[in-house]
Order: structure tokens, then sequence, then C-alpha cells
């Protein structure tokens, strides 16, 4: 067999066995929601299928860890209303001396959500400030700013998936949140109730 063909199937089972490898890393099992877990587990439960890990953090509504995906050191945080998982996120917990580095980090995590999830259903590039809106080398600076912001968004059946970037208190925040829908029904429900009848409730469910 040709010498140049040998090398461009090693290649390619090469590149099959990576991407096995990142898919495995990120944690996405065909059976779960998130990670190795399901909607609705206890904190018991979650912590069991993270037997690999210790939390940094726990309380009545979050477990904490560091952990990595695609490479990346991440904090992730399991979130539950009556001790029932009804969400997660990963923040992104690198430090980057050009915030270019930020946005690189978020098409990377974007592409390797495409690939389990298929195309976002909504995409979003907002521009508060146009200073540097024409002078792509100067995008990062214009995050760290807070002149741009980006999301993008996925639905299954069971879960809503947002990955975003943005800066906040002068610190840049690249997220990737995972929310059981049926939650975030109920979420939406309570707060047209609220607003409705002019109530005003405090829920505090994000840890940043």
């Amino acid at each position: 067999m040709d010498k140049h063909l040998k090398m461009s199937r090693k290649l390619l089972i090469l590149a099959y066995i990576i991407s096995l490898s990142m898919q495995w890393e990120l944690g996405w099992g065909e059976n779960y929601d998130f990670r190795y877990t399901r909607w609705g587990m206890t904190k018991e439960q979650v912590m069991a299928s993270e037997e690999k890990m210790d939390p940094i953090e726990k309380n009545e509504n979050m477990i904490t860890y560091k952990t990595q995906i695609i490479g990346k050191n991440v904090v992730l945080y399991y979130l539950f209303a009556e001790n029932k998982l009804i969400g997660a996120l990963y923040r992104l917990d690198e430090n980057y001396l050009n915030s270019q580095h930020f946005i690189q980090t978020f098409f990377e995590i974007k592409d390797a959500l495409m690939k389990k999830y298929g195309q976002p259903s909504t995409e979003v590039t907002n521009w508060l400030n146009d200073t540097y809106r024409n002078v792509r080398k100067k995008w990062g600076l214009a995050l760290s700013l807070g002149h741009v912001e980006y999301a993008s968004l996925w639905k299954t059946e069971n879960s809503t998936i947002e990955c975003s970037l943005r800066e906040e208190d002068y610190n840049v925040l690249c997220l990737v949140g995972y929310w059981n829908i049926e939650y975030s029904r109920l979420s939406e429900e309570i707060e047209k109730l609220d607003k409705s009848e002019g109530i005003k409730k405090e829920v505090k469910l994000d840890p940043f």
C-alpha cells in the first residue's frame, strides 16, 4: 500500500479517536441529560455520579467541583431545587492576559457543542458599543470593556443549553449552562404570575 495512503488512514483513525476522547472528556453520555446525571436526581445521586472528584463546596442548592472540558480548566456547578437537579453550569477558570483568547476558547467550546447538538437554534453577537466593531484585532479589548457579548442556544427534548461570553463586574465570563426544560417552563410561568399579581420574589440560583 502507498506510504501516503497508509499515513492518511492513520491520521483519520487518530482524528476519530481524538473526537471520541473529547466527547468523553466533556461527559456527554447518550443516556444522560448532563455528564452522567439525569434531571431530578438528588444531591447524593449526583455526587455518586462524580465519584472520581471531590466537591470543593456544597450547600442546600449547589454542589461545586473543579474539572476540565476540552483541555480547559472550569468550575462546575450543579444546581438544585428541593433536592432535585434542575440545572448545571460550567464557568471557564482560565486567566488570559489577552482577552482575544476568551473569544477563541468560546468558539472552541461552541464547536464542541455543535458536534453534539448540531446547529444552535439561536446565535447572538450583541454589540453594545460600536467603537471597535470594525476592528477585528480589537475584539478582545471590546469584550473586556463590555462592548460585545456572544451567546448560542440549543434545545433538546429535556434541556436548554446556552454557551455565552460576556464581561461582568470587570471579569470576562465564559459559561455553558444546562437547564431542565420543565423547570425552565415552571420558572417562566412563575415569572408571568408574579408580574400579573405585582409580586416580587427573590430567587438566587445563579452562583456568579
